[in-house]
C-alpha cells in the first residue's frame, strides 16, 4: 500500500507559526502595559504628593485666628499669591492701592501714620449712616462724596473701620443691617478690590468702667454682629483688639490711650505693624 502523502505541508506550518507569533504578542503586550500601568501609577502618586505639599503651603499662610470669638483674621476674599511687605518698595506699592475709609480713630493713621501713598476717606463722627454721602473724597482737588469717589478711581483694597460713633443709637442689629448696605454698594463700585471689614476697638476699661452708652460689651456685640455681616457678604475681616487689648480685662490698653478712645501717636506702631503683618 502506497503511503498518502500529506497535503498543504505549508498550510499547517503558516498556522503554527502564526500561533506562536500570537502568544508572543499576547505576552509582550501583557509586560508592556503592566510596565505603563505601573509607570502611571507612579506617576499619580508623585503628583499627588506634590500637591499635597504645595496646596499645604498655601493653605498655610491664610488661615482664622478665631472661629469662636470677634478677635482675629478671617479671609473671605483669597488671592492665589500671598503677599509679602518685607521692603519698604514693597510697602508702599501695597499702599499705593490701598483705601482707608473710616472715623476719627483712622484720622490718627492719616495724620500720623506717615502712609504718604495710601488714600484715606476719613472725617471725625463718621458713621455707616452717612459715610457714602459724605464729601469727604478729594478727586481732581474737588471735593466729592465717597460714593461719587468710588465710581472714578478703583483700589486694590478697601478697609473700613466705623462703629465708635453709632454706640447708643440702634442696635447691633440695625447697626450691621446698615453696615451691610454700605458693604454691598462698595462691593457694587468696586468689584475688583479686595474690601476688609476692621472691628471696633475697644476702649479702656477706666472708660469703660464710666458705665455710658461706650462701653466694651456694646463693642463686642456690634463686632460680633458685623463680624458675621462679613461672612455672610463673601468680605474680609481684621480685629486689632488682639493686639491692642490688656491680655487681663479685654481693654484697650490704658496706657495707649489718652481719652480711654483714641490711640496715643506713640501707639500707632502696633496698629500699624498689625495691618502690614496681616495684609490682603
Amino acid at each position: 500500500m502506497k503511503k498518502r502523502k500529506l497535503k498543504c505541508p505549508y498550510f499547517i506550518l503558516l498556522v503554527l507559526t502564526s500561533v506562536l507569533f500570537g502568544c508572543i504578542y499576547i505576552i509582550k503586550g501583557n509586560i508592556f502595559d503592566t510596565f505603563i500601568t505601573g509607570e502611571s501609577n507612579r506617576s499619580r502618586d508623585i503628583a499627588s504628593i506634590s500637591g499635597n505639599s504645595v496646596l499645604g503651603n498655601a493653605t498655610g499662610g491664610q488661615q482664622s485666628v478665631s472661629d469662636n470669638n470677634v478677635s482675629g483674621v478671617s479671609v473671605s476674599q483669597n488671592s492665589s499669591e500671598k503677599i509679602v511687605l518685607n521692603t519698604e518698595v514693597a510697602v508702599k506699592k501695597y499702599l499705593s492701592g490701598t483705601l482707608f475709609i473710616g472715623d476719627s480713630r483712622t484720622v490718627t493713621i492719616k495724620e500720623y501714620a506717615g502712609w504718604e501713598e495710601a488714600h484715606f476717606f476719613v472725617k471725625n463722627g463718621l458713621t455707616v449712616w452717612d459715610v457714602l454721602e459724605e464729601k469727604i473724597a478729594e478727586y481732581n482737588g474737588e471735593q466729592i462724596t465717597v460714593d461719587e469717589a468710588l465710581q472714578k478711581q478703583k483700589f486694590e483694597r478697601i478697609y473700613i473701620m466705623l462703629g465708635i460713633n453709632e454706640l447708643g443709637r440702634g442696635t447691633p442689629e440695625t447697626f450691621a443691617e446698615k453696615y451691610r448696605q454700605v458693604v454691598e454698594r462698595i462691593k457694587q463700585l468696586q468689584p475688583d478690590a479686595v474690601i476688609i471689614v476692621e472691628a471696633i476697638m475697644h476702649v479702656t476699661k477706666e472708660k469703660d468702667e464710666e458705665q455710658t452708652y461706650i462701653n466694651n460689651a456694646e463693642i463686642n456685640a456690634r463686632n460680633e454682629k458685623i463680624r458675621e455681616m462679613a461672612g455672610y457678604a463673601g468680605v474680609s475681616w481684621l480685629d486689632v483688639n488682639q493686639v491692642m487689648d490688656d491680655a487681663e480685662s479685654h481693654c484697650l490698653v490704658s496706657e495707649y490711650s489718652f481719652d480711654g478712645v483714641h490711640l496715643k501717636v506713640k501707639y500707632l506702631d502696633i496698629w500699624k505693624e498689625f495691618l502690614l503683618e496681616n495684609p490682603f
